[in-house]
């Protein structure tokens, strides 16, 4: 099993995803969120990265979404992953959002 995570900073494609993870017969949860970058942004860090990653934010959005789902199978997972970089053409925008994944080893509760 394996946990997706998708911080998603394009946030008008929330629902678009969620809707793709439910094709594949897979749900998610989902979390408001806000980064370290746009934090210190909004108190007025603005020097090295900080700067630049004002460029890539989403201005006038006070945070993002984290989805994370929990996936049984390798191949659904990668099917999940490929529909989402492709809803947030992730591999030519920069700053739409990134994901990760994490094995799971152990479930109580929750899951059929």
């Amino acid at each position: 099993m394996y946990a997706l995570f998708v911080i998603l900073n394009q946030t008008d494609k929330l629902d678009e995803i969620l809707e793709n993870l439910y094709e594949l017969d897979t749900g998610a949860t989902t979390i408001d969120s806000v980064g370290m970058g746009k934090l210190l942004l909004e108190h007025n860090v603005n020097e090295g990265i900080f700067s630049s990653i004002s460029k890539i934010l989403n201005e006038g959005k006070p945070y993002n979404k984290t989805l994370v789902s929990v996936i049984r199978e390798k191949e659904v997972l990668d099917q999940a992953i490929d529909r989402i970089k492709g809803i947030l053409n992730m591999d030519e925008k920069i700053g739409s959002g990134f994901m990760f994944v994490v094995p799971v080893l152990e479930i109580h509760g929750g899951l059929e």
